[in-house]
């Protein structure tokens, strides 16, 4: 029993003393967390008469990008209908939608279930139309793509 509690005595002391170290000197044991840089893509739009109407095309992207958030602003009071969107890349249709009724502040990304993959390689079309914007029907719509949730 006598050499039991020695090496209890003796596992606590190795067990504190590990701790200590681990404490004080645990740098170069550690990793760095790694975080990779947030894109953001801010793009606004003219409504006129109560209609959106965007047909554009950009250069290729440097990597695959997955666009998580597309968040919508609007002036306070405004609503209107996306009636469709559709972007298109390098290897055909990357993201759609249609008939998503819209305010300030609606994610279009979730409102539309699910992500959009952009491939690298190749230009991206964006084409959006809108209808049935109001109280304002000449006003500025403002996109904003993020790769952040």
């Amino acid at each position: 029993m006598n050499l039991f509690n020695k090496s209890m005595r003796l596992a606590k002391v190795f067990a504190f003393v590990l701790s200590f170290l681990m404490l004080f000197f645990n740098a170069p044991v550690m990793a760095d967390t790694i975080t990779s840089p947030t894109l953001r893509i801010i793009e606004t739009a003219q409504v006129t008469g109560g209609k959106l109407s965007v047909n554009t095309t950009t250069k290729s992207l440097p990597a695959t990008t997955v666009i998580r958030s597309a968040k919508l602003f609007l002036p306070a009071s405004e609503t209107g209908t996306i009636n469709k969107i559709q972007i298109t890349g390098p290897n055909g249709l990357a993201f759609g939608c249609q008939n998503i009724k819209v305010q300030d502040g609606v994610d279009l990304i979730k409102a539309c279930g699910g992500p959009a993959v952009l491939q690298a390689g190749g230009q991206i079309t964006y084409i959006a139309e809108g209808s049935g914007f109001a109280p304002a029907e000449s006003t500025k719509i403002t996109v904003v793509l993020s790769d952040e949730f």
